[in-house]
């Protein structure tokens, strides 16, 4: 595995730097809207369980880019180092303005892993919670 990468790069409103975080996406799950900080840690649990149970199958965890401005937060499949990126084929997976990020997680007994839990849906009071895992814990913790 590959420690995590940093870049800052133009974004497209004047002015704007973003900053892109290579990471691994272990796997997402909708939670309620009024789900609390204490709550967080079991579903993150249930996210790292799930996925262990479908990697057994195939492998889930996905090597994705977040990249992280002022005006929003977006996160891509990580097209690989032959690959070009190309807009057509590589769509995001999820993008927010950053009110919609609600809380964000950091394990102190697995640093490597955090989650952020983002608003989609407040007619249905449904969120999701992303769970991600950093090649290099300390960048990691860091960065949070």
């Amino acid at each position: 595995m590959e420690p995590i990468t940093f870049t800052a790069r133009k974004h497209p409103l004047p002015n704007e730097v973003s900053v892109d975080f290579g990471l691994q996406l272990v796997g997402s799950l909708p939670v309620h809207s009024l789900t609390t900080m204490p709550m967080l840690p079991w579903v993150v649990a249930e996210v790292r369980r799930l996925s262990r149970q479908s990697s057994r199958k195939e492998p889930v965890t996905k090597q994705v880019r977040l990249c992280v401005s002022p005006s929003g937060l977006r996160c891509e499949p990580e097209p690989g180092r032959s690959q070009q990126w190309d807009p057509l084929i590589c769509s995001s997976i999820f993008e927010c303005k950053p009110q919609h990020v609600h809380k964000l997680i950091h394990n102190s007994h697995d640093p490597s892993y955090f989650a952020c839990l983002i608003k989609e849906d407040t007619v249905h009071r449904q969120s999701i919670c992303h769970v991600f895992k950093a090649d290099d814990q300390t960048k990691c913790s860091s960065s949070l």
